[in-house]
């Protein structure tokens, strides 16, 4: 379905999440060398039992631009990077009228962190290689729940960054994946089992697919971008059909 990946260093800076571990998977199986990322190493240590492959991992804390640095000087040359999402910590979900500035900084993390891991590895990315973001749905389509006004707005900042450096730094390769609720995300992980139960039925009931994304879904769009040469500038809704209800 995919290239071959053989001869190629993949780099995915990411949460530890069901999704990294897809992609890291996914990557390895097709011949990839893969650096995974993660700012604990005790979770990089969990991952590993789980992981075939050839894969290395490395701490780095994306929100801390030295760290990052650090990082990239010390991983060398590679072929693609995939930054995935940031995880709970940068995620608040608050109501204006309610948002600290506090919280509201915390959720623009996620664009900071993407810009400083994209910069540093401009030294050490192969001309023919990729990069591939991750924003989310919420680019589309508002909660009418409410509470992500500045979670939406770090979303966009990643997307139409990652549409601009298509231009600016090509012939290298950006593209970015704009997914819905997953499985096994960092955000579901934080759900409660009876919000987990809800959230899959009404996947089950509400969505054109019938169901909530699974990690391998995911995976799948990251491949895709990354083995495809033609793809560039693109923001790919991962959604389920979301958008369409």
């Amino acid at each position: 379905m995919f290239e071959s990946l053989s001869g190629q260093k993949v780099v995915i800076i990411g949460i530890n999440s069901g999704v990294d571990l897809a992609i890291a998977k996914k990557t390895a199986e097709l011949g990839a060398s893969v650096v995974l990322s993660h700012y604990s190493q005790d979770k990089l240590n969990e991952a590993m039992e789980s992981l075939p492959g050839e894969i290395e991992t490395k701490t780095v804390d994306i929100v801390h631009e030295d760290s990052v640095n650090a990082f990239f000087e010390e991983i060398g040359n590679f072929d693609h990077l995939v930054v995935t999402s940031m995880g709970d910590r940068n995620m608040p979900r608050s109501l204006l009228a309610e948002m600290s500035t506090e919280t509201a900084q915390g959720a623009m993390q996620k664009f900071w962190g993407t810009f400083f891991a994209v910069r540093a590895s401009l030294k050490n990315i192969a001309p023919n290689g990729s990069i591939t973001l991750t924003s989310s749905v919420t680019i589309f389509k508002s909660s009418k729940m409410g509470g992500i006004s500045v979670i939406a707005a770090a979303n966009s900042a990643v997307a139409l960054f990652g549409r601009s450096l298509a231009l600016e730094i090509s012939p290298i390769r950006v593209n970015v994946v704009a997914p819905g609720l997953l499985e096994d995300s960092s955000i579901w992980s934080s759900q409660g089992e009876s919000e987990r139960a809800d959230l899959t039925k009404w996947a089950t009931t509400a969505l054109p697919v019938e169901h909530l994304g699974q990690p391998e879904e995911f995976a799948q769009a990251v491949l895709g971008l990354i083995t495809n040469p033609y793809i560039t500038g693109v923001v790919l809704p991962m959604d389920g059909g979301v958008t369409l209800l």
